[in-house]
């Protein structure tokens, strides 16, 4: 089953209660690509050398996506800080993702990149606070 960031994000931040909201999140967003995005995001320690926004990029057509989301970001270990390749070549794999992931799942990777994930799309994922990810993954940040 091909998992989409946004789904899960989304449904997150349409529950209401706060516990049921960290046990649907425990539930569905314990993976390696949406953990990353979370890291991204709310962890200090990950910066990535790559301009702020979004960069200019085709969109995934549909039918296209990868078959998975964690083959899909994991190439963003390459866009870190200090690891000897250039800045030039880490935008190229940093559009690749973007290129490879549904529309909606670029939009929130450049949001996390960005550390602007509770602003995206009039505040869509306002509920992904930093607090809720250390409350439902307490070693991730």
């Amino acid at each position: 089953m091909k998992i989409r960031i946004y789904e899960v994000l989304g449904k997150v931040c349409d529950i209401k209660n706060r516990e049921e909201r960290i046990s649907y999140f425990k539930e569905h967003g314990d993976n390696f690509g949406i953990k990353t995005i979370l890291q991204l995001c709310y962890n200090d320690k990950v910066v990535l050398d790559l301009p702020k926004g979004k960069p200019p990029f085709e969109e995934c057509p549909e039918g296209r996506y990868p078959s998975t989301l964690k083959n899909a970001i994991a190439p963003i270990s390459k866009c870190v800080k200090e690891n000897g390749i250039s800045r030039l070549q880490k935008e190229k794999f940093f559009i690749n993702i973007l290129e490879s992931v549904h529309p909606e799942d670029a939009a929130i990777i450049c949001a996390a990149k960005d550390g602007t994930l509770m602003n995206l799309q009039n505040k869509k994922y306002r509920k992904i606070t930093k607090a809720l990810v250390q409350a439902t993954f307490p070693d991730l940040i």
